[in-house]
């Protein structure tokens, strides 16, 4: 089930929009810094984390990784940087 889900967005423009995802959110995130300092980091860490995990997500599959193992390709997922990363663009520039 896990190789059927990452073969889903395993193609060359779900990668293209992983690579500018990533570059989004990092600049997005330098940018930010001292709105991402203060509120995000302050009250809820875990958002922060999962930022930071969604961010690593996104460069490892725009970059080009090729997973092999089933456990990677399920904590590397791409569906879970996606959803940082809307998530993160969302709470940084529409709140």
């Amino acid at each position: 089930m896990i190789n059927q889900l990452y073969q889903v967005v395993n193609k060359g423009s779900y990668r293209a929009l992983s690579f500018i995802l990533a570059i989004l959110l990092m600049l997005s995130i330098f940018f930010n810094a001292q709105k991402f300092a203060l509120e995000l980091g302050g009250p809820s860490p875990l958002f922060t984390l999962f930022l930071i995990l969604g961010t690593s997500v996104l460069w490892i599959h725009g970059i080009g990784l090729n997973i092999k193992k089933n456990f990677w390709k399920a904590v590397f997922n791409p569906f879970i940087g996606y959803f940082a990363a809307l998530a993160g663009l969302y709470y940084i520039y529409l709140s």
